[in-house]
């Protein structure tokens, strides 16, 4: 089995996000996956991009705490992304943490203006859940949220990518608890088989 890297965007572990990333890591331990967490608001992540690491201004500076996550993500063939969608997007966290890893060089290239992703071979999924109801967020919002890591971002990198989601995550009763589950197992099945 190929390693799993998490990454969890969530300021809280007891509500719908936790307790996914809580299934998904009993699921992963039962099968004795290989996988590494990043949990970005547990190590206090700087989404910041700083002046330097401006690669359309033609800086191309890349921490060495960046250049690390590069690496785990190079050394990983799978990807889980788990994070809540706020006003149809991503914590600034989590986008913070894709502009500034996901750089031209690493993510993608440009040949003849083409652009090239770097990351082929890779799956992704990402799950996200908000309070909204699905039906809004599929009709209204298109699935913004998801669309933007998977497709715009993911998808331009060069990684085969699927999403999952739950909608109406106010109240995580048992009903969303074995909603949870069953998301957690079909993630899994995705990202291995």
């Amino acid at each position: 089995m190929s390693k799993i890297l998490i990454i969890y965007a969530h300021p809280n572990h007891n509500g719908h996000h936790g307790y996914f990333l809580k299934q998904c890591l009993e699921l992963i331990k039962e099968k004795a996956w290989d996988y590494e967490l990043i949990d970005l608001y547990a190590i206090g992540y700087d989404p910041v991009l700083k002046p330097e690491e401006l690669y359309s201004a033609g800086q191309k500076e890349v921490s060495e705490q960046n250049k690390d996550f590069q690496k785990k993500i190079k050394d990983a063939d799978r990807l889980l992304f788990i994070y809540p969608t706020w006003w149809s997007n991503m914590p600034a966290i989590l986008k913070g943490w894709l502009d500034r890893v996901f750089v031209s060089g690493f993510g993608f290239i440009y040949k003849l203006g083409i652009p090239i992703g770097q990351l082929k071979g890779k799956k992704a999924a990402a799950f996200t859940a908000s309070g909204s109801p699905r039906i809004y967020s599929f009709l209204w919002t298109k699935e913004r949220s998801l669309k933007i890591l998977t497709h715009d971002i993911l998808h331009f990198c060069g990684i085969e990518t699927k999403s999952f989601r739950l909608g109406s995550a106010r109240q995580l009763n048992e009903q969303a608890q074995n909603q949870l589950k069953k998301i957690a197992r079909r993630t899994l099945d995705y990202l291995v088989y």
